[in-house]
């Protein structure tokens, strides 16, 4: 039904947008007097930490559809999947973090600020992270968001597509 490059462009948005989702929901949730939706925020980070399974899941096969076509970089290839996956860890330590607040909340519920704070925190990172990713990844196949090139860098560039 759909191929590699198809299956990770659909799921590829997922942490990225849901980043982005969480920090604003983790910073509203701070501001919110109710425990409730601190821990539903929580628990959405954990969601979307995972979610960065499935593009980091469908990457090689992506890679397979588009390495051959013409005007692919394969060192732009590689400067994505370096991004991404640091973006994948960071996705996950923010999970990680989001789980520990709650587990530590169920215990003593006067830790929940500080573990939603802490989320907020490595989320933030995570997000800005998963937004380098994603714009990498586009790099490849749209032509419209790399900057103009000097002669040289053009040259530089050439040279990184064998």
């Amino acid at each position: 039904m759909f191929n590699g490059a198809e299956l990770h462009l659909l799921v590829n948005h997922l942490p990225v947008i849901g980043f982005i989702g969480c920090v604003l929901g983790l910073a509203a949730s701070l501001i919110s007097r109710s425990a409730d939706i601190r821990r539903f925020m929580l628990a959405a980070t954990i969601l979307t930490g995972l979610s960065g399974l499935l593009p980091a899941g469908t990457g090689e096969d992506a890679e397979e559809v588009v390495e051959h076509l013409p005007g692919i970089s394969k060192h732009q290839i590689h400067e994505h999947e370096e991004i991404a996956e640091k973006a994948m860890v960071l996705g996950l330590l923010s999970a990680g973090v989001a789980f520990a607040a709650l587990l530590a909340a169920k215990r003593r519920p006067e830790t929940l600020n500080m573990g939603v704070a802490a989320t907020l925190a490595l989320s933030l990172v995570s997000a800005g992270v998963m937004g380098k990713a994603a714009h990498e990844g586009g790099k490849i196949r749209h032509s419209e968001i790399i900057k103009h090139k000097t002669n040289h860098d053009q040259s530089e560039l050439e040279r990184h597509r064998e």
